[in-house]
């Protein structure tokens, strides 16, 4: 909470999504290939991408004079924050406490009072049609956890646990439906369950005191009072809400001539490459993906679809390098490697050093921006 988070800033900006390292994929070693696309198809993308192609050594976009396209606003060296972007309600203080207890509770076995809806609630249960038990009809005493109004489960089966207490053992009768299609031999069937309650789930949160803040964060950012947490959660809502003010601001009040096309394209793949990213987790291909998820008829399409966003996201990163130009701030390896830390040699590792010195780059910007903004 004390420093905001490096970002690699032109990652899929077309989606409106900034994404950290741990969160995107990429291959420096990998390939476009818009020349061997079929027909007249413009892209072609065909598995991985070289991040740090059309980027210069020195991190500025290779044969890109950004001051040529952009006009920055008068006040950008001072740019005035409005009240509600460093004004920090008790509201939204508590709100960040609450989702941080949240993220420390523990769960608790309550056994002395009856199942409510709701509930999240363990049993064992063992099943039969006509005092047949079948196969798959039974937890085998290991127990399970469901959560009423949830979990499904057949007919009106975890309704029936509420009113009945931990501990005890009684008949859940259902009626299988039709078709039934994970076993078609029990569809329509009546059934009974013997259920047993094993206890309640119950959520407990800690208590918030300086003792807990001192547990959890004074190795980990230095606070060992609520008081100085509190103070932590508020300047980081101040810088969250400066930073993307500032982000907006340029955008909206630099004039922008012209965004150079292989700026452009390079978002466009980068698209691309985020969406085969996320097509592999369905076990598909990028194009399959295309076409049955996002309901566009191939890349082309898709692309076109996007041209906007694409356009915005290029744009940012040309305003970004104007800032840079007209400021004269530069980057070097070393530069990187103090704002990465240790995450430096993986991302090198990944999107190539020319890759990591823009995005060193744009941070360093950014960091200037809000440094002035009053």
């Amino acid at each position: 909470m004390k420093k905001r988070t490096f970002k690699l800033l032109s990652l899929a900006l077309c989606l409106a999504m900034l994404f950290t390292l741990a969160g995107c994929s990429g291959d420096a070693s990998g390939s476009r290939d818009s020349s061997a696309a079929e027909g007249d198809a413009k892209y072609n993308y065909t598995g991985g991408f070289d991040y740090s192609q059309n980027i210069a050594a020195d991190g500025r976009w290779e044969g890109v004079t950004a001051l040529d396209y952009v006009t920055l606003p008068e006040d950008y060296e001072a740019i005035t924050l409005p009240e509600d972007v460093t004004t920090v309600s008790d509201e939204d203080v508590q709100a960040q406490v609450d989702s941080l207890l949240a993220s420390y509770a523990t769960t608790v076995e309550v056994t002395d009072r009856a199942v409510e809806d709701g509930d999240t609630v363990n049993i064992d249960y063992v099943g039969s049609v006509d005092g047949v038990e079948f196969e798959g009809g039974s937890t085998q005493g290991a127990g399970t956890s469901v959560t009423i109004g949830v979990t499904s489960y057949i007919d009106d089966f975890l309704e029936q646990l509420i009113g009945h207490m931990p501990g005890e053992t009684f008949n859940v009768e259902v009626t299988f439906p039709d078709p039934y299609e994970n076993n078609p031999d029990l569809a329509g069937k009546d059934a009974v369950f013997v259920t047993t309650i094993n206890y309640i789930e119950e959520s407990q949160l800690p208590e918030y005191n300086d003792a807990f803040v001192a547990e959890k964060f004074a190795e980990n950012g230095g606070y060992t009072t609520t008081a100085e947490l509190e103070q932590a959660i508020k300047d980081s809502i101040v810088q969250n809400n400066t930073y993307n003010y500032v982000i907006t601001y340029m955008n909206d009040n630099s004039t922008v001539s012209q965004v150079p096309d292989t700026m452009k394209e390079y978002q466009a793949y980068v698209m691309l490459d985020y969406y085969n990213t996320y097509a592999s987790y369905f076990g598909m291909e990028l194009n399959d993906f295309i076409s049955q998820m996002l309901q566009a008829e191939s890349q082309d399409a898709l692309v076109e679809a996007q041209a906007e966003n694409i356009e915005a996201a290029a744009k940012e990163a040309l305003i970004l390098q104007a800032v840079a130009e007209a400021q004269g701030i530069t980057v070097d390896t070393a530069a990187a490697q103090e704002m990465m830390g240790e995450n430096y040699e993986t991302a090198v590792s990944t999107y190539g050093e020319p890759y990591v010195l823009m995005n060193t780059m744009a941070n360093k910007v950014i960091d200037q921006l809000m440094s002035t903004a009053h």
